[in-house]
């Protein structure tokens, strides 16, 4: 089932026993967030690698992260666990076709392995990254992936805009610690602590960057509060900002003064039914749009956005609709409904085009498939992936 991408981190985190720094369900839209033929060895390089082909998966897999830093570039990461086993698997899904086929590197065991975060983004087809709860990068296009060197045990969200990188960065792997903004504009390049940081302290669960100099920040501050907090100057001051009401939100920054959110009040997790708000003023005032229930929004523009529900479909315990606003999500329409499926990674590619990676249920286990369209849901097309 798909969650919001850093609730799932958070989930995620504690199976890896590093729940300590207080993620709570809280997350952004759009791209993780978004590797290919690669694996990590024990020094944090990768080599490429070929990769067995299997159609099902048996034990629990989940795709992590997609990012489409192009058109026709794209990445995927699946980390889960073999049957009973105890032993964390990984490996990275790549596309240089938009999607039609994919090549699937070796998989890698243990969770620092780029194969195992729980986000992705680019500031180029070739020069990347891949995060949380761990931070490694690419300069080649995913054929290597190396360690980053970090001031910081423990990495949180990570935005780009441009050439530039933010990163939210923890000093502790266990325990309550303030989370740091660091950035540096070169992918691989040395971190930077920001001289000024955000006026509320606490686990950054949601960070987002709609352009070089704008960012919108969600934190959870203590007694699990949350506060929406903003810089329009690259981050050299900062101002906080009206939530419409509390409890779990997922964020979603179409522009610089542009944002979607789904509340989900005072529960946990995208499983309660969501209140859908949209802010064109730079969240100084919320508009109450309407219901939908488990709604994840990936928005485009301040009138244009795509939606994941993983609801029953046609009975089905398991089904996925993927739908489509035009008018400010006041009015949706389903454009992909699917059964025995979860789709469980989601990236807009503008108003017309988008990507999902779902797990779809067959008789011996699952398998990963890939959706894509480029005519705004008229028509999809998929492909199984080869790991």
């Amino acid at each position: 089932m798909i969650r919001p991408p850093v609730a799932f981190a958070a989930v995620f985190a504690a199976a890896v026993g590093l729940a300590g720094c207080g993620t709570v369900g809280v997350a952004a839209g759009g791209v993780t967030s978004g590797r290919t033929s690669a694996t990590a060895t024990p020094s944090g390089s990768a080599g490429a690698g070929g990769g067995v082909r299997m159609r099902e998966l048996h034990g629990k897999y989940f795709a992590l992260a997609i990012a489409f830093p192009g058109r026709d570039t794209g990445f995927t990461a699946i980390s889960g666990y073999a049957g009973a086993s105890s032993t964390l698997r990984s490996w990275i899904e790549r596309t240089a076709d938009g999607g039609a086929s994919w090549t699937a590197s070796r998989m890698a065991s243990g969770q620092h392995q780029p194969g195992a975060q729980a986000g992705m983004t680019f500031v180029s087809a070739r020069q990347g990254w891949a995060y949380e709860p761990g931070l490694f990068f690419t300069r080649d296009g995913g054929a290597t992936w190396r360690a980053a060197h970090t001031a910081f045990r423990l990495t949180g969200p990570v935005a780009v805009a441009g050439t530039s990188t933010w990163a939210v960065g923890y000093a502790c792997v266990r325990g309550d610690c303030p989370a740091v903004l660091y950035t540096t504009d070169r992918v691989g390049g040395t971190f930077r602590r920001l001289a000024s940081q955000p006026t509320a302290t606490g686990s950054v669960v949601a960070l987002q960057r709609p352009t070089s100099s704008v960012a919108w920040l969600v934190v959870a501050v203590p007694h699990g509060r949350l506060r929406l907090v903003t810089t329009s100057d690259a981050g050299r001051s900062w101002a906080t900002r009206p939530l419409p009401r509390p409890g779990g939100v997922q964020l979603s920054a179409a522009g610089p003064g542009s944002l979607w959110l789904v509340s989900y009040g005072t529960g946990e997790g995208p499983s309660l039914a969501g209140t859908l708000y949209r802010s064109t003023d730079g969240a100084r005032t919320w508009t109450r749009i309407g219901h939908e229930n488990a709604l994840i929004v990936y928005a485009v523009s301040s009138r244009v956005a795509w939606a994941v529900q993983n609801i029953p479909v046609r009975g089905n315990p398991d089904g996925a609709n993927i739908l489509r606003t035009t008018d400010g999500g006041r009015t949706w329409h389903t454009v992909l409904s699917r059964v025995n499926t979860d789709v469980e990674a989601f990236v807009a590619q503008g108003p017309d085009g988008a990507q999902a990676i779902a797990a779809v249920s067959a008789r011996n286990g699952e398998r990963f498939v890939a959706f894509s369209t480029h005519n705004a849901g008229m028509t999809w097309h998929h492909t199984t992936l080869p790991a």
